[in-house]
């Protein structure tokens, strides 16, 4: 077999039986794989190597890396996006029984719940099941565990787009107000998924949910707002961590972490800096948006960062205006200093001077 076509990856499977386990725990593997390998033929050598790992024999779904991925995608493909460090985890943890087995059974709960009533066909069905991995890659449940799901919103955007009847009565079940499409900031996080915002948006549209906060909460946001004490002196010695909550910013975060290394100065990579933060949805669930918010800065700050820099203003100034919030919402202190990328590179000049 030639070497070119073998792949080294290191591995970290999710275990969990609850009947005998109290907490689910991780194990490491290590395998030379052949690039056209398959994911789902990564869980069988994991098995071999310990029966007690689990998963579904039909209907697969899991993350790595925290992207959803249903095993039929090539070992090759997901080593070249996300590195050969690979973690795998159920689609959601709290709903697993055992190992990646989830109880699913509220996927379909949902869908007659709300739309068999509302005169669902067997093509809005049809469509539906295709939607099962969107459902569980829903960034809402990470927040909220009764959220109705993105898949469900999907569903409602295709029915009415179809011209159902029903139209008002489906926008009336998917706006719950606390489980509904407020609670909604999609995020792709299906491997190599297609971007569904534009329907969610419309959607949002159709209901005449605002983004962004009303005039009494920016009045409010202003009185409780921390003084973000602005930086003079060098970046030299500094933890700096990026934020950039967007996926497709690579090439920013390279520039970054180049220009960050030339001046030396501590870099701190943190989890959550690709991840959005309630900014689509101050002005519909102000509470959920700050605990987003509060969520990202001490992911962030808990990695180790003095200073939070913001590739976009508009962050800047979101998240200035809602750390006193977001600390009150979470209980605890958030002491970053937040800065824009423009302010970053004066400090730079200042540590390179």
């Amino acid at each position: 077999m030639p070497f070119e076509n073998l792949l080294d990856i290191e591995v970290k499977a999710f275990f969990f039986n609850a009947e005998t386990d109290y907490l689910p725990y991780y194990k490491n593997f290590s395998f030379n794989l052949q690039k056209e390998t398959k994911l789902k033929e990564v869980l069988k050598f994991i098995k071999e190597e310990n029966p007690n790992f689990s998963y579904p024999e039909k209907d697969l779904l899991f993350r790595v890396n925290d992207l959803m991925v249903t095993g039929d995608e090539k070992v090759s493909d997901v080593v070249e996006q996300l590195g050969s460090e690979l973690k795998i985890s159920p689609a959601l943890e709290y709903r697993s029984d055992n190992g990646l087995i989830l109880n699913n059974h509220d996927f379909m709960h949902q869908y007659r719940s709300i739309f068999e009533r509302h005169n669902a066909n067997k093509e809005d069905l049809a469509y539906y099941l295709t939607l099962y991995p969107i459902h569980y890659a829903s960034e809402t449940f990470n927040y909220n565990r009764e959220y109705i799901g993105d898949a469900v919103l999907l569903l409602a955007h295709k029915m009415i787009g179809d011209g159902s009847e029903y139209k008002d009565e489906i926008l009336e079940a998917i706006n719950d107000e606390f489980n509904g499409i407020r609670c909604c900031e999609y995020e792709n996080n299906i491997f190599n998924g297609e971007d569904h915002n534009k329907k969610i948006n419309e959607l949002k549209a159709m209901l005449n949910l605002k983004e962004k906060a009303s005039l009494s909460d920016k009045i409010s946001a202003l009185t409780l707002k921390k003084k973000n004490h602005d930086i003079e002196e060098p970046l030299e010695g500094q933890n700096v961590a990026l934020y950039v909550g967007d996926k497709d910013s690579a090439e920013i975060t390279k520039a970054f972490n180049d220009k960050a290394k030339e001046a030396k100065i501590n870099l701190i990579n943190f989890e959550m800096s690709m991840k959005k933060a309630g900014q689509s949805i101050i002005g519909s669930y102000k509470q959920l948006a700050e605990q987003k918010a509060g969520t990202v800065l001490l992911n962030a700050l808990d990695t180790g960062a003095d200073i939070f820099v913001c590739s976009k203003d508009s962050d800047v100034d979101f998240f200035q205006s809602v750390i006193s919030s977001c600390e009150r919402e979470l209980g605890r202190d958030i002491e970053l200093k937040i800065i824009s990328m423009n302010r970053f590179h004066k400090l730079l000049e200042k540590t390179e001077a």
